[in-house]
């Protein structure tokens, strides 16, 4: 996980100043946000989560829980407490509504 946080924050750093970097930066995060909405998607088709939300804004608040996550468990927080922040967040997303 700590690579995985350098790794992005040099991204982040370097990419300010290095349009190269920038952009392999920024298309890495388009393949893992599409995916990502993919995921939304196919979850809204099974009613596990409202159809309605756009689920590109939803990929995008489930991305930044992840990257949050990340921070949190850079800080030496134990697996449960991860665990227990993932079941928070996903519990939030919003479910279907049954008539």
């Amino acid at each position: 996980m700590a690579a995985a946080c350098f790794a992005a924050k040099m991204a982040l750093e370097i990419g300010a100043s290095d349009p190269e970097v920038k952009r392999l930066a920024n298309g890495s995060f388009s393949v893992v946000a599409t995916a990502v909405a993919e995921s939304v998607r196919a979850a809204q088709r099974n009613g596990d989560i409202d159809p309605d939300p756009d689920p590109d804004d939803l990929a995008y608040l489930v991305l930044t829980i992840i990257r949050g996550s990340d921070v949190v468990g850079a800080y030496g927080y134990s697996p449960a407490r991860l665990t227990s922040i993932a079941e928070s967040a996903f519990a939030l997303l919003p479910r279907p509504r049954h008539h």
